[in-house]
């Protein structure tokens, strides 16, 4: 049995849902993080909401969790998501997410390096 590795924490306020991750994440960490996501998601009875995604305090993940990420995007591609925004400030890190997730590419997303910038956005949407 493998322990899943990586924190979320989880919380919505109006429309927009929050993710926050923290640390260093495993398969079997994000397949928890998709699953929280998705029950949340599932709570709007196919209305509209918005995404924030909070990486400030994570520190990255093993290669199969971009490949789940990337299914995660592919299924958030099928729902009513308005817009999603990223907080994020290694550029490394936010490389290898855009490589490695290309379902993101159709989405309504931007890139932010403060969380206020982010919502600030996300209400305009």
């Amino acid at each position: 049995m493998t322990i899943e590795h990586g924190k979320t924490l989880i919380t919505v306020i109006g429309d927009i849902i929050t993710i926050k991750a923290i640390g260093a994440f495993n398969k079997e960490g994000i397949v928890k993080t998709i699953a929280q996501l998705k029950s949340e998601i599932e709570n709007f009875d196919g209305n509209e909401f918005k995404l924030l995604f909070n990486y400030l305090e994570t520190e990255g993940g093993t290669p199969d969790v971009f490949e789940k990420i990337n299914e995660c995007n592919v299924w958030l591609n099928t729902q009513k998501m308005v817009a999603k925004a990223l907080v994020i400030q290694s550029s490394a890190h936010l490389a290898i997410l855009e490589s490695r997730t290309p379902a993101r590419r159709s989405q309504n997303a931007q890139n932010f390096d403060n969380i206020e910038a982010a919502m600030n956005w996300l209400k305009r949407q």
